[in-house]
């Protein structure tokens, strides 16, 4: 295994990648080490969300594919992450 070491003089991007990492439960290091893994990984190309013909994944391809994800980085949702996403107000007023 490779040792590096970084010296970042801003500690605000300190205090920002501690915050990243206790909201995803994961140590310091965890955290930074995944960050400059996706920074190394090609992304995948723009696709349709509809099948074709040309080996495009479909829908539910991706829609696995994500779920897949959210295990891998041990991302989960709860009920309380949508709280007040819906407009609860009543609306404009409209005359018929």
């Amino acid at each position: 295994m490779t040792q590096i070491i970084l010296e970042i003089g801003q500690p605000v991007v300190i205090e920002k990648l501690r915050n990243l990492a206790q909201r995803y439960q994961r140590t310091l290091e965890e955290q930074i080490v995944l960050i400059l893994e996706n920074a190394v990984t090609p992304l995948p190309q723009e696709q349709d969300i509809t099948t074709s013909d040309n080996n495009q994944d479909g829908f539910w391809d991706m829609t696995l594919r994500f779920r897949e994800r959210m295990q891998q980085e041990n991302i989960n949702f709860d009920d309380v992450d949508f709280d007040d996403v819906r407009d609860r107000s009543i609306g404009r007023e409209v005359e018929f």
